[in-house]
C-alpha cells in the first residue's frame, strides 16, 4: 500500500459568525415582543371600540322598535292585536282602555301569544310576536286603548 499523504485543511471561522448569530437571535426575539406588544395593545383597542359601540348601538337599536295597535268592539266584544316589530324584544308593562274624559280603566283580559291561550300579560314581546287581548263588555265610553311599554306609550283608537 502505498501511503497517502495526510492532508489537513484548515477550517477558517469566519470574522464575527458567532456574534452575527448571536445577534440574529437577538433580533428574532425583539421581533416577537413588539409583535405580542402590538397583539395586546390591538386587543385592547378593539375591546375598548366593541364596548363603546356596544353602549351608543343599543339605545338606538331599542329605539327602532315599534308596537302596532289595533283595536276593535263588535257586539261587546272588545279585541285588541299588538303586533311587535324591530329589533329586540320589548317589555309591556301595562295596557289601559281611556273613555272619553282621559280617565283610565282596566278589564277582564283573555290573552292569547301568536294564537295560544296565556295566563297572563307576557313579560316581553320579541320582533314578529303577537299579543290578542280579548275583553268581554268593556266599560262604557272607552274610546282608546294605551299600552305601555318601557320605551314609551302607544295609544290606538277603537274602533
Amino acid at each position: 500500500m502505498a501511503n497517502k499523504p495526510l492532508v489537513v485543511r484548515e477550517v477558517k471561522a469566519k470574522a464575527g459568525s458567532a456574534s452575527a448569530k448571536a445577534s440574529g437571535l437577538a433580533r428574532r426575539g425583539e421581533f416577537n415582543i413588539l409583535w405580542a406588544i402590538v397583539a395586546v395593545v390591538g386587543i385592547a383597542l378593539g375591546l375598548f371600540l366593541i364596548f363603546y359601540v356596544f353602549h351608543g348601538a343599543m339605545p338606538s337599536l331599542g329605539a327602532s322598535n315599534t308596537l302596532t295597535v289595533t283595536a276593535e268592539e263588535m257586539g261587546g266584544v272588545l279585541t285588541i292585536n299588538i303586533k311587535a316589530m324591530g329589533v329586540s324584544a320589548t317589555k309591556i308593562t301595562g295596557v289601559y282602555l281611556i273613555d272619553t274624559s282621559g280617565n283610565q280603566h282596566t278589564c277582564s283580559w283573555t290573552i292569547y301569544l301568536n294564537g295560544n291561550s296565556q295566563s297572563s300579560l307576557p313579560p316581553t314581546l320579541n320582533p314578529g310576536d303577537t299579543l290578542s287581548l280579548v275583553c268581554t263588555n268593556p266599560p262604557s265610553g272607552v274610546t282608546e286603548v294605551e299600552v305601555v311599554t318601557t320605551s314609551g306609550t302607544n295609544v290606538a283608537p277603537i274602533s
